[in-house]
């Protein structure tokens, strides 16, 4: 049978920075823009050399396509002069001006498409080897886009003749198209730019509700409406509003144990100030020895609250510290101190099990169950550290302690927890050993638990809880 008290401190906000630097959104949206910018930059550029590199392969097939065509109809007269049909199955060799050019020449004679006239600049051509292919741009021909082939042509004689056919294309054409599809590519890359853009401003809105969540609680707290943030965080978050809860409760503690302490002062100064009150009132009976008393008095009282008030101070964020030694140092101490009664210790556990507490907290709750144990067991005390419950970054703490003695009644056990309460009065004590380890649990957000011991007596578990 278990017999759970104790409860958990109420959880905490952060405070507000107060900074002027740009908020969490802005940094994320400029960030995520800039990504943005440069990779969609760098699609573009990649598509806009694919698209350029694909129409230059397709003008050069239709260049290649209007050699060919010359080719089908060209012919060679006696001489050697190249000669071509008047009409031809491309119209634009035909039309002055059209953009569209073609040619053949040999060491005899050369031919040019009727839309070469009118043409200040016409493409530079020349003789080319046999087999030999070229194509080159207005980089190297000037303003024309230049395809040709050399051939050998035989001739009726047997006498092979070297042949050009050449076709051109004015880059016009070719730029237009490029700049089209720049412009198109452009405008969509915006687009889509814009949309991402929406898109991440709207899963950043989400993404971010949670610290807008926490900034309102804040609020909520430093109105007065709130005691700690009780919404449920992201996993990410739980750490920060954890650990502001707990500083929170702290804060809260220590302000209470601050009241109580100065309320005690006040209290207990009541008494000598009246005192001296009273001996000043009559001058001609005032003793200066007894007025020095007095004074040590307060003084004294004065320095006992002022430790107590730090004693009773806690801190949050404490580091960790190893449990198992100083349950054996304690155990130690106890077997010299009832060395009369023959005491019997024993203590185990993991070593490697840590505690974010206090040092003086983990002493006084241990040495306080301990002494108990050992004061109403009848010669043997045994205490064992443990692993508690897991937790997302540390795991709890449970710390066992028994006696073979006569044992606590269940329904007893929730008394005993309170100040002055003993359960065997024959003893010698005050009655606050269990009453102060449950005030320490209840301050690290723990509890103690009850249960029956093998060895026959009471058996109590510290149950400190994970991170």
């Amino acid at each position: 049978m278990a017999v759970a008290t104790g409860s958990a401190p109420a959880r905490a906000e952060p405070p507000h920075p107060g900074t002027t630097a740009p908020s969490l959104l802005a940094r994320l949206l400029l960030g995520g823009a800039l990504a943005l910018a440069i990779a969609l930059s760098l699609i573009a550029l990649a598509v806009d050399r694919g698209f350029r590199g694909a129409a230059e392969s397709a003008l050069k097939e239709r260049l290649e396509s209007v050699v060919f065509l010359i080719l089908s109809t060209i012919d060679l007269d006696e001489q050697g002069r190249p000669m071509v049909a008047d009409s031809l199955a491309e119209p634009r060799l035909d039309q002055p001006g059209s953009g569209l050019h073609a040619g053949a020449m040999t060491p005899f004679g050369e031919w040019s498409s009727p839309s070469l006239v009118g043409v200040t600049e016409p493409p530079r051509a020349r003789l080319i080897e046999r087999g030999e292919e070229l194509f080159r741009g207005p980089a190297v021909d000037g303003t024309w886009y230049v395809y040709a082939i050399g051939l050998g042509w035989e001739q009726s004689d047997g006498e092979i003749v070297d042949l050009t056919i050449w076709a051109a294309e004015d880059p016009g054409r070719f730029q237009g198209t490029v700049a089209g599809f720049r412009g198109d590519l452009w405008r969509w890359m915006m687009l889509a730019a814009l949309l991402v853009i929406v898109a991440q401003l709207f899963i950043l809105l989400l993404l971010l509700r949670p610290l807008r969540s926490v900034a309102q609680e804040v609020a909520e707290i430093e109105a007065g409406r709130r005691d700690a943030l009780q919404h449920a965080y992201p996993r990410e978050l739980q750490p920060l509003t954890a650990n502001l809860n707990a500083l929170l409760a702290t804060e809260r503690d220590n302000a209470a144990h601050y009241r109580r302490a100065l309320a005690d002062l006040a209290h207990a100064l009541k008494t000598p100030l009246a005192v001296m009150r009273t001996r000043l009132d009559d001058r001609s009976t005032v003793d200066l020895g007894d007025l020095s008393v007095a004074v040590d008095d307060m003084d004294l009282l004065l320095r006992r609250q002022l430790e107590r008030a730090a004693r009773s101070t806690r801190r949050t964020l404490n580091r960790p510290i190893e449990v198992l030694p100083v349950v054996q140092r304690l155990g130690d101490s106890l077997a010299r101190l009832y060395a009369d009664r023959d005491l019997q210790v024993e203590v185990a556990g993991d070593r490697t099990v840590t505690a974010r507490v206090d040092p003086r907290d983990l002493m006084e709750l241990c040495g306080n169950l301990m002494d108990n144990a050992a004061k109403y067991g009848n010669g043997k005390l045994r205490v064992s550290v443990r692993p508690g419950r897991q937790g997302n970054r540390q795991p709890g703490v449970e710390i066992l302690v028994e006696d073979d003695g006569p044992g606590i009644r269940p329904e007893r056990f929730g008394t005993l927890l309170a100040r002055g309460v003993r359960d065997d009065e024959r003893r010698e004590g005050q009655g606050l050993g269990l009453a102060i380890a449950q005030e320490l649990v209840d301050a690290y957000a723990g509890s103690l638990e009850l249960l029956s011991s093998d060895l026959g007596g009471a058996a109590i578990l510290v149950i400190l809880p994970p991170r």
